[in-house]
């Protein structure tokens, strides 16, 4: 006859192992449940993220796409090599009309971003680029609406419709491919001074990567109306106390910054930034940039806050190029401008 206490423990060891069982089968679920909330809270982040991405003149991509099918009513399709590569909203929406918009995309250098033209990688005309917004420019063109109206309204429907935002996203959460996204843009792809404001605009009074001092590029351009201690060239020699050098307004010093970022010096200071240097300087002669018959402006001398000399002729500027902090080694990123002044000797 079995004693009573071997009875008892065995009892009690079924007992424990059922409540063992409990516990891992809680843990678990608890486990499962901390998975799902994070996974959930990395898509709402993502969401955020693409969002102000877009607002911050980040590239266009399939996610946004999607949307803009929605918003013109139109089906896309989307070409690739010479190839249907995919059909957005095709036959899955019975409000949208015959009339598909194409689109071609092409691949760019290795780990770098594409670009999106209209067929037969013809680029749009007539239609004013911002900064990344070819994937825009070439819906514009078809569509016969503004480019920068349209980003604002693809900006506006995905933040009032969050959830359509993380459908779409978990059509790519399978995929660590960042080209699954189509992602396309460039460091700078302007095609007019507009584009080249948001890049001195995006880089002053903004720290950028292993720099202690802001950007800093509008400290030499003339502007009565700045307030901050370098928005102006005014106020950067009010300041510093010291001479400095300034174009004679903003719009002039964006009229030579885009013929600056986009010529073949400034060009390869940016593929050697992506190599991982952290600082170019580029200086350019007034023939460098009298390219394209353009015609350069003119410049003073500022100290303590007032011009100090005439009109004076620009025989050369310097731009200082850098990356944005946390973007080091990140060929997508838009440049960073430190400092950008003209000289007139």
């Amino acid at each position: 006859m079995p004693d009573i206490n071997e009875i008892v423990n065995n009892d009690d060891s079924e007992d424990q192992k059922q409540r063992d069982r409990n516990i891992r089968l809680n843990r678990r679920w608890n486990g499962r449940y901390q998975n799902i909330k994070n996974n959930q809270l990395w898509k709402i982040k993502l969401a955020k993220h693409l969002v102000n991405d877009l607002r911050n003149y980040g590239p266009g991509n399939l996610i946004h796409i999607n949307a803009i099918s929605t918003i013109t009513g139109k089906p896309i399709r989307i070409w690739k090599s010479k190839c249907l590569h995919q059909t957005i909203n095709d036959q899955t929406n019975r409000n949208l009309t015959e009339n598909f918009i194409d689109i071609e995309y092409h691949t760019q250098l290795p780990d770098s971003i594409g670009h999106w033209t209209l067929l037969d990688n013809k680029d749009p005309k007539n239609v004013e680029l911002d900064l990344n917004a070819c994937l825009f420019s070439v819906i514009a063109a078809q569509t016969g609406k503004n480019t920068n109206d349209l980003r604002t309204n693809i900006i506006d429907f995905l933040t009032k419709n969050t959830e359509h935002l993380i459908s779409q996203i978990n059509k790519f959460a399978s995929s660590n491919n960042r080209r699954s996204l189509m992602i396309g843009g460039a460091r700078y792809v302007g095609t007019s001074p507009r584009a080249a404001r948001i890049i001195l605009d995006n880089s002053q009074n903004i720290l950028c990567h292993e720099c202690r001092d802001y950007g800093h590029p509008r400290g030499h351009a003339s502007n009565i109306n700045a307030t901050g201690p370098t928005d102006s060239v005014e106020n950067y020699s009010l300041t510093t106390l010291s001479m400095k050098s300034g174009f004679l307004s903003r719009t002039d010093q964006d009229n030579v910054a885009h013929v600056t970022l986009t010529h073949a010096e400034a060009k390869r200071a940016m593929e050697e930034l992506n190599g991982g240097a952290t600082s170019r300087v580029v200086t350019l002669s007034r023939s460098d940039l009298q390219r394209n018959h353009f015609v350069l402006p003119q410049m003073k001398e500022y100290k303590n806050g007032r011009a100090v000399s005439e009109n004076l002729d620009i025989i050369r500027v310097t731009i200082v190029l850098r990356h944005h902090q946390g973007m080091f080694r990140d060929p997508d990123a838009d440049v960073f401008v430190h400092t950008f002044y003209p000289r007139s000797s």
